[in-house]
């Protein structure tokens, strides 16, 4: 579990909890197929996280030497060193494979439960949605890392996991549930939701873009070049969930109640600010706020030198998170009032 950064796991599970209780109430639904779905999004992450390790180990480990200057000045990219446990000699890369294979595995295996309850209940068309959404995320997936598209080394890995994370995931939870193939205004949702998780990952690129390239790791934010056009992406992906709300709000009806997703505006616009000034070298008040959300051990962040990072990675997070929870919160008043 620790191998597999379990520590991620909010970045797929938050997405599918939204998907879950957004499906309550809607044609087809039929809620006992809840738990081993959220269990099988779960399993497929970790067992994505120890993919991404099994194809990096096999392309070849950076330099000790780079990684080592790069861990004295302070970057935490160097510092998040995959495949210890191979390199230390706790485990081989036989094991490695087999342990992304039980959590691929045990996906499935909930992923079928899913397949099966969905022919029972709503038919074949239905089962075929469930098991088309499941093999597009295990190949793109697979593809993030490995052979032949190997996505993440071309500069594309952020913009996939917030496919996976955020259109995949909720469609994909969205049909296991209710049996519908496709659904208009959770695609829309999806899309908004992908782009704050692809905010989480490509931050880090963007504080780490120096560093990244000395270990060979070419990223979205390599790809886009300049500092002022990684700044821009950061914004974009922050206002496109507020223009799907809206969208679903006009075209879907939804309660103009959802806006209240708005509260998270604030926390937007100062990881915009603050990543601006932190590429550009401009001094900054990097202390967390109370309306930024729960920080973690931030005096221990401060003593281990990792909150320039986690002031950032965090306020990311906590922005998909409350999101998440207002769009929740609003639509069970509203289900239930």
């Amino acid at each position: 579990m620790d191998n597999a950064r379990k520590i991620s796991l909010p970045q797929s599970a938050i997405p599918c909890i939204t998907a879950i209780v957004l499906s309550i109430g809607q044609d087809g639904f039929f809620w006992p197929i809840a738990i081993p779905v959220f269990l099988g999004v779960c399993a497929a992450h970790l067992g994505m996280n120890l993919a991404d390790d099994y194809f990096d180990y096999r392309k070849g480990i950076p330099n000790n030497e780079i990684r080592s200057t790069l861990i004295a000045q302070g970057s935490v990219r160097a510092r998040m060193e995959k495949c210890v446990y191979i390199v230390n000699g706790s485990a081989t890369e036989k094991d490695l494979f087999k342990a992304m294979w039980c959590f691929l595995g045990f996906a499935g295996l909930m992923g079928l439960i899913a397949v099966v309850c969905q022919f029972i209940v709503n038919g074949a068309a239905a089962a075929l949605a469930v098991i088309m959404y499941a093999v597009i995320g295990l190949i793109l997936g697979l593809q993030y890392s490995g052979k032949p598209l190997q996505l993440g080394y071309h500069g594309l890995g952020e913009l996939v996991i917030g496919l996976m994370f955020g259109p995949l995931n909720m469609l994909g939870v969205h049909a296991a549930l209710t049996g519908q193939m496709f659904s208009p205004d959770m695609f829309l949702l999806s899309i908004g939701v992908g782009c704050m998780v692809t905010n989480i990952v490509y931050v880090h690129s963007v504080m780490e873009t120096s560093a990244d390239k000395q270990l060979g790791k070419f990223t979205f934010a390599h790809l886009l070049g300049s500092k002022r056009a990684q700044v821009m992406a950061i914004g974009v992906f922050a206002i496109v969930p507020f223009i799907c709300l809206l969208a679903n709000i006009i075209w879907f009806g939804w309660t103009p109640w959802f806006l209240m997703t708005a509260v998270t505006i604030p926390m937007s616009i100062f990881l915009i600010i603050s990543t601006h000034k932190f590429v550009h070298n401009i001094p900054q008040d990097d202390k967390p706020k109370w309306w930024m959300g729960p920080m973690g051990d931030w005096d221990g962040y401060v003593k281990a030198g990792m909150d320039w990072f986690l002031i950032r990675w965090l306020l990311a997070r906590n922005i998909d998170t409350f999101f998440c929870l207002i769009v929740i919160i609003v639509y069970v008043i509203t289900l239930f009032v």
